[in-house]
């Protein structure tokens, strides 16, 4: 969260960039390997993923949720995965926000919550929902729905940008759009 904070904040306020009280001087290197940027985060909820980590996670939830000794799924949870898998390939600029949301309960190798891809309007700074799938290891537990969107206000907020959700309002979506936006 603070990486994409960082980022947003140079991206739209490149002149002042601060946090928290805290003023940032000089570069912040993000030599992070491949490894570690797998790795749940260790304070706060949301995770700044790659699309490459979005693109294997959803892979590996298609191979769960397609094993044979799996109880079945909902065709949704497929389409999810299958877009994500999709977009993942396309949408790797830099204007594209791949976020994981993390529980303190459920850090382990099963990955995030939830997944969800957004767009940065540098223009018009709004971040707009394009698309979110959720984690099938964990769709028996208590939907999250509304602490992940909380955690990407605060994330807004903080970084002084929009934050839309009307993209999601499409019928392979349209039950994280209701969520969002009637709960």
């Amino acid at each position: 969260m603070y990486y994409f904070c960082l980022i947003l904040g140079f991206i739209l306020r490149p002149n002042v960039i601060t946090f928290r009280n805290n003023a940032i001087r000089g570069s912040v290197y993000m030599n992070d390997t491949l490894i570690h940027s797998l790795e749940p985060p260790s304070g706060g909820e949301l995770k700044l993923l790659t699309s490459l980590n979005a693109d294997s996670w959803a892979y590996n939830w298609i191979m769960y949720i397609s094993s044979p000794d799996t109880e079945d799924y909902d065709e949704h949870f497929y389409m999810d995965y299958f877009n994500m898998r999709g977009i993942a390939n396309m949408y790797t600029s830099p204007e594209y926000f791949y976020f994981g949301y993390f529980t303190d309960k459920m850090i382990g190798t099963r990955g995030p919550k939830y997944i969800g891809l957004f767009h940065l309007d540098k223009s018009k700074r709004i971040l707009s929902t394009k698309l979110i799938m959720e984690n099938p290891y964990d769709i028996s537990q208590e939907s999250r729905l509304r602490e992940f969107k909380k955690s990407i206000i605060n994330l807004t907020d903080t970084a002084f940008v929009f934050f839309k959700i009307e993209d999601l309002n499409r019928p392979e979506q349209i039950r994280y759009y209701y969520s969002w936006n009637y709960e």
